[in-house]
C-alpha cells in the first residue's frame, strides 16, 4: 500500500522553496536602493566645494538687497538694506571677489 502525499506536505515543501527563491530578491530589493544612496553620498562628499556656496550666498545676499530695497519700507520685513548704496557695495565686493558678475 502507497501512500499519498498530503496536500498540505507539498504546499510546505513549496512554500519553503519559494521562500527561498524569494530570500534574494528581496534581498536586492532592499540592498539597491541603499547601495545608490552612499553612492551619491560619496559623490556628493568629493564634489563639496566651500568657495563655490559661499559665492552662492553672496549672489543670493544681493538678490534679496534689490528684492527688498524695491519694496517701500513699510512693506519690508527686515531693515538689513537701508538704500540702494548697500545693494551696490555688495555688487561692487562681489565682483572685486570673483571676478563675475552676481
Amino acid at each position: 500500500m502507497t501512500s499519498t502525499p498530503s496536500p498540505e506536505g507539498s504546499n510546505a515543501a513549496n512554500s519553503v522553496k519559494s521562500a527561498s527563491k524569494k530570500s534574494p530578491m528581496v534581498a536586492l530589493v532592499i540592498a539597491l536602493p541603499v547601495a545608490i544612496f552612499a553612492v551619491l553620498m560619496l559623490i556628493g562628499k568629493f564634489m563639496d566645494d566651500p568657495q563655490a556656496e559661499q559665492r552662492w550666498v553672496e549672489s543670493e545676499t544681493i538678490k534679496i538687497c534689490w528684492k527688498q530695497i524695491a519694496k517701500p519700507e513699510a512693506e519690508r520685513k527686515t531693515q538689513e538694506f537701508q538704500s540702494q548704496e548697500d545693494c551696490d557695495r555688495l555688487e561692487l565686493a562681489f565682483k572685486q571677489k570673483y571676478n563675475e558678475n552676481p
